[in-house]
């Protein structure tokens, strides 16, 4: 199995350029179901093994079965079992197609579906209190250019992660990012964003002389890395009034919010959002219907009548 896995992993990598974080998770979750597959002993199933892996051929449909029992007895999140059985599922596709089985045991597995969930936004107002604060350290000016950005371009926290100095043209208003699966687009910036690019950048080469090649930095002038940027939406979200926790996704999904509320055309936020699929896109349609339903019954007159 882990020989399988590994022949995946570069399939993944090398043929279908998935990034390397997508690929990582896949593999975690494929490791998980091996050591299942091998150690497990309550649900009755013992894959033939081979040096401590399980052998790709004597998995059964009854095998993924007891996984899936196993993961929910164990409590686990439906999302989280969701993408697991997932990765089996491509795992044994792959298997299948290069001829070391010749019956897919994950074929038709029935999975549970996560739960529909509305994209979490900042509604009118709130993106304003985020960034209204008094700029003085580099760190202040950073995080104003960063959340600006957000806002500003729905990226998603791995592609302003990974963005570069010579990926952003002020001037121009724009920036190049890499996306899933190795995907480059152009996102845009508002003149707000820029100018606070402009005030970022020359705090930073003040501070550290020459720029480096990221875009966004940390104190020690090294590339900030995903955690650091989370770490620092939710440090100025719990600095100001609002209720609830802020992320970076909750910035992507308030981008592509308003501006299915102002008028874009579905497709075009489907090109800024980076999404592949357009049913993706349509998730926000549905917070865009719920924004307008409640206005409708704050604003009808025959709406407020009980």
């Amino acid at each position: 199995m882990i020989y399988a896995i590994d022949g995946f992993m570069d399939y993944l990598r090398y043929e279908k350029n998935f990034s390397e974080n997508t690929v990582k998770a896949y593999n975690t979750d494929l490791k998980y179901f091996n050591i299942f597959l091998c150690t497990d002993e309550k649900y009755g199933v013992k894959a033939l093994s081979e040096d401590g892996s399980a052998l790709p051929a004597s998995v059964s449909k009854d095998d993924i079965k007891a996984y899936i029992e196993y993961m929910f007895d164990n409590g686990m999140e439906r999302a989280t079992m969701e993408r697991k059985i997932a990765a089996v599922r491509s795992l044994f596709a792959h298997i299948e197609r290069n001829g070391l089985i010749k019956v897919n045991p994950a074929h038709n597995i029935i999975y549970p579906k996560k739960k529909h969930r509305l994209p979490r936004f900042l509604r009118f107002g709130e993106f304003d209190n985020l960034v209204d604060f008094e700029a003085v350290t580099f760190k202040d000016y950073r995080d104003i250019a960063l959340i600006h950005l957000f806002y500003s371009t729905g990226c998603r926290v791995g592609e302003l992660a990974g963005a570069s100095i010579r990926d952003m043209d002020i001037e121009n208003k724009s920036l190049k990012v890499h996306g899933k699966g190795g995907n480059d687009r152009y996102v845009f910036i508002t003149n707000e964003s820029a100018s606070a690019m402009s005030d970022y950048l020359k705090k930073r080469e003040d501070k550290f002389g020459d720029l480096s090649e990221a875009l966004f930095v940390n104190t020690k002038g090294r590339r900030i890395t995903e955690r650091g940027i989370f770490g620092i939406i939710a440090s100025r979200a719990r600095k100001t009034a609002l209720n609830s926790p802020v992320t970076p996704h909750m910035l992507r999904h308030s981008f592509a919010t308003d501006m299915l509320n102002n008028g874009a055309d579905i497709r075009a936020v489907q090109e800024m959002l980076g999404h592949k699929s357009l049913s993706t896109t349509q998730a926000y349609t549905h917070t865009t219907k719920e924004r307008l339903k409640n206005v409708y019954n704050k604003a009808h007159p025959h709406a407020l009548k009980k």
